[in-house]
């Protein structure tokens, strides 16, 4: 059932909600030009623990469309937030999940004073914040070392100043062309926007984008803040995500093998990375996988050794010396079997040493669980074929020089 929240200048805000109503309640909001449809599938994962609401942000779906463009600023938006979790979690403070310029909006909301106190976590995709960003640019273009980072970036911006251009870009999208290019761009997991959507959201640009890049304000995040960064996102790079640190002290990075769109391609992935810190800031355990997000280097890594050939134990030496958390056995008689007791013991190792033929296996539970992870080989037609098959894992081919240097080669190449 949707039902119509009211935010403080009026617009109507579409919501509907999933779940139970005791569990904690997780807010997903998404981005352009997508509506709340695109969490239906991490919605029907989560409800089974959490009370989930997804709404439709203002200008999109069945929300109200404002007749100006100043109603798309993200103070607006921010008070669209305030309203709906005075009316799904009036009495405690609520989670939020957000993507793209759900993403930006969110952030813009949890480093805003008006609303401390009412989220209790903030899990971001593919969105930073606008202020962030502005600094983010500022500080890469006063040294060179930075240039080549804010050049990646601004090249998967350009649709930015596109977008900005009046009356061009809704063409576009009444065309069919804006279509054609999105799928071009990000395959399937777009979808198809409304029309009506993706004509409404430009406003979102128009309002925001050079106000706040030209004049960043110092904002910071006081709640735990999660950041999934796809690594295949061709509008965002990782580093303007992740590089958030200085405003987010409770923070935790993955980076996730996948596109723009990974809500809809990998929802399993979404929804567990969300629950794990839903779970924590609710007074649960801490993950592995979340220590391990917010660990420098190898901290928290878990990395499995076969064998006990001169490279294995050099290998070992160095993971352990760099933090990891090393499991050795001998070389196994059934890979299979011995992938799927590392996993029942230990979980999916991050980093896997493989010399006798236990790749594969761990492989493919490493692509399952849509973490990334590495495999470490000798054979270089092997790693061929594990890049091929599994294209978010790393296959890494170690030297036949000395031992030890090709084990410390070996980590400098999969450095976090």
């Amino acid at each position: 059932m949707v039902r119509r929240v009211v935010s403080r200048d009026g617009t109507r805000i579409a919501v509907a909600e999933a779940g139970d109503r005791t569990a904690p309640t997780l807010v997903c909001v998404h981005g352009y030009p997508d509506d709340r449809s695109v969490w239906d599938d991490v919605v029907s994962l989560l409800a089974r623990r959490f009370h989930v609401v997804a709404y439709d942000v203002r200008g999109a779906g069945e929300s109200d469309v404002p007749a100006r463009r100043q109603d798309y600023a993200l103070d607006r938006l921010a008070e669209d937030l305030e309203a709906v979790l005075a009316a799904v979690s009036p009495g405690r403070p609520a989670h939020l999940l957000a993507h793209d310029w759900g993403s930006i909006q969110s952030w813009h909301a949890v480093t805003s004073g008006a609303l401390r106190g009412r989220i209790a976590s903030f899990t971001s995709i593919s969105g930073p914040s606008l202020d962030h960003a502005g600094h983010w640019f500022r500080g890469k273009l006063r040294r060179p070392p930075g240039w080549l980072p804010a050049l990646r970036q601004l090249v998967h911006s350009t649709y930015i100043l596109f977008f900005r251009i009046p009356v061009v870009p809704e063409l576009g999208w009444r065309s069919g062309a804006g279509h054609r290019v999105l799928a071009k761009l990000s395959g399937s997991g777009a979808g198809r926007p409304a029309v009506a959507d993706a004509v409404h959201g430009l406003e979102l640009y128009r309002a925001n984008i050079g106000a706040r890049l030209s004049r960043p304000e110092p904002r910071e995040a006081e709640i735990p803040v999660q950041v999934l960064a796809p690594l295949g996102d061709p509008y965002v790079t990782p580093p303007l995500q992740t590089e958030v640190g200085r405003w987010a002290p409770r923070l935790w990075v993955r980076r996730l093998p996948g596109g723009h769109w990974i809500p809809r391609e990998r929802p399993d992935v979404i929804a567990r990375c969300a629950a794990e810190l839903v779970e924590l800031a609710e007074g649960g355990p801490e993950t592995r996988s979340l220590r391990r997000a917010r660990s420098a280097g190898f901290g928290a890594h878990l990395v499995v050794v076969t064998g006990a050939s001169r490279f294995a134990l050099a290998a070992v030496a160095a993971f352990e010396a760099a933090g990891a958390e090393v499991v050795t056995a001998a070389a196994p008689e059934d890979a299979e079997q011995f992938a799927k007791e590392i996993r029942e013991r230990h979980g999916v190792p991050d980093v896997v040493v493989d010399g006798h033929g236990a790749g594969r296996a761990f492989a493919g539970q490493m692509a399952e669980q849509g973490e990334g992870g590495a495999v470490v080989l000798h054979d270089p037609a092997e790693a061929a074929h594990l890049r091929t098959r599994f294209p978010g894992i790393t296959a890494v081919v170690a030297d036949d020089g000395p031992p030890e240097r090709a084990a410390k080669k070996v980590l400098r190449a999969l450095a976090p």
